[in-house]
């Protein structure tokens, strides 16, 4: 059996600063006036904070809800480190959650449906296996690809982050004989990660890397492992 784990972001969708654009137009729906200018603070302290910025750290002590309330603290002193009033910052930290959750900021690649569900034909099993808050089931559905999954395996639900090796460890649990491959796009958590816990590693959309067993710049290249 051959069982094959997925990164999201940047793998099967992408998007346009996800983190940072979801910061800033939470902070424009509170307060309107906001220069455009902040937009580039605003990434800058988006660049670290966040659990997979420290990957080697047991984050079990804030899942699911309180993974949510943990991150509300750095959007909120991040927004005061942009000289932006603590009750403007307040609201604007809560309205993140929902602003990240709308569809239109994920664009599928291509032949991401497609190939997902061309594996599932061909007796692969599926497991998202992503550094990613705890409701992206929820996109998942709205992108049509829940139905392509075995597993979805967020970071955020389970407490560690690739490349942790509980992480890996949960995705592998359940099928002790099978031959794992970890697709994704960051060097570091997906094809590092993935190794050194026991897996074939495939680079996707970053050309070539002597990291990566496989490297291809298109989804659909993966089924000719199968």
């Amino acid at each position: 059996m051959k069982v094959l784990c997925w990164d999201f972001d940047g793998t099967l969708a992408f998007s346009n600063h996800l983190w940072s654009g979801s910061v800033f137009d939470a902070l424009k729906s509170v307060f309107p006036q906001v220069e455009e200018s902040l937009f580039s603070e605003i990434r800058f302290y988006m660049a670290s904070g966040f659990p997979w910025h420290t990957p080697e750290v047991d984050y079990t002590f804030c899942r699911g809800e309180l993974w949510w309330e943990f991150m509300e603290k750095h959007f909120f002193e991040s927004y005061k480190k942009c000289g932006i009033a603590p009750e403007i910052a307040e609201k604007a930290s809560k309205t993140v959650r929902s602003v990240i959750k709308q569809k239109s900021r994920y664009t599928l690649y291509d032949d991401a449906a497609d190939t997902l569900r061309r594996s599932k034909e061909q007796g692969t099993v599926n497991i998202l296996l992503s550094n990613n808050y705890p409701d992206l089931d929820e996109i998942l559905e709205q992108l049509g690809l829940t139905e392509f999954f075995d597993e979805v395996i967020l970071s955020a639900v389970e407490g560690y982050n690739k490349p942790h090796k509980k992480l890996f460890d949960l995705a592998k649990a359940k099928y002790p004989n099978a031959e794992f491959f970890m697709i994704g796009d960051n060097i570091n958590a997906d094809i590092i990660g993935g190794k050194q816990n026991g897996m074939k590693t495939v680079l996707v959309h970053k050309g070539y890397s002597e990291y990566a067993d496989y490297c291809f710049d298109d989804l659909k290249s993966v089924l000719g492992l199968l």
